[in-house]
């Protein structure tokens, strides 16, 4: 009866531990599926993420050709043509004591006005001019192209003295700043543009544009700026890792700002 009793203690021992072990095994397997469920939703993630920013990168390297072949067109075919215009004018046939000498003298400088206008504004098409000027001597030129527009006063500091950024970043940098001074013109009715350029205190390169214009209501939906122009910037400031933010009120005018962690190299 005891031999019995222990045969059967034995029985319910092992069919516990093989119960244990049972169980041990399911919970191990399911670990390790739903571990490997994890690292696949990550992997999805991921290659959305990517392929969001490969699709980003192509849409705004299209962009970017069209911009550059525009700029192209202007230089090689407009610019040029501008060009023969004024040098013909200058050759017309017309007595220097005459009264229609100094209109046509100010036809060709009103013309040769526009001719630098456009070199200037096909540079700033170009990406691939970006690159090679650099991310602050292009932001040069564009602001003083925008200081020729009589209606702003334009206060520019740059406190940085060195491109932190490689040609791309660079590039996304200045179309993003193109587009800042470009909603300034359509939608601020601004007398006045303040452009401050520096690194903070958190190691970040830092751009601010402020206006005096009429400004908007960041609490109401819908008042923020909209359109492709808006989109290209969120868009560009994804790519490169840079945030924008857009502080304003009714009557105040808007700041907008950029800022982008610095490179350690």
């Amino acid at each position: 009866m005891q031999d019995q009793n222990q045969e059967i203690l034995f029985i319910i021992g092992v069919g516990i531990v093989i119960a244990l072990l049972l169980v041990g095994f399911i919970v191990t397997i399911l670990f390790f599926y739903q571990r490997r469920q994890h690292r696949q939703e990550r992997e999805i993630v991921s290659l959305t993420e990517q392929y969001q920013k490969e699709l980003l990168a192509s849409q705004l390297e299209m962009q970017d050709s069209t911009m550059k072949q525009i700029g192209i067109e202007l230089h090689d075919n407009i610019k040029q043509q501008l060009v023969v215009v004024t040098t013909a004018l200058r050759y017309l046939p017309i007595d220097v004591n005459g009264e229609i000498y100094n209109t046509i003298q100010e036809i060709r400088e009103e013309i040769n006005g526009i001719i630098n206008d456009i070199g200037l504004l096909s540079h700033s098409l170009h990406s691939d001019r970006v690159a090679q000027v650099g991310l602050l001597d292009s932001i040069d030129q564009e602001l003083y192209k925008f200081s020729r527009i009589k209606t702003i006063v334009l206060n520019y500091n740059c406190q940085v003295r060195y491109n932190y950024f490689d040609g791309q970043v660079s590039t996304f940098i200045f179309r993003m700043f193109q587009e800042f001074l470009q909603n300034i013109l359509k939608h601020a009715k601004a007398t006045e543009v303040f452009v401050d350029i520096f690194d903070n205190e958190k190691n970040e390169f830092v751009i601010l544009v402020r206006d005096n214009g009429v400004g908007f209501d960041t609490n109401k939906k819908g008042q923020l700026p909209s359109g492709i122009g808006l989109s290209n910037i969120y868009n560009r400031a994804k790519l490169i890792g840079a945030t924008i933010n857009f502080e304003s009120q009714l009557g105040k005018g808007t700041t907008v700002s950029l800022l982008l962690p610095i490179p350690k190299e």
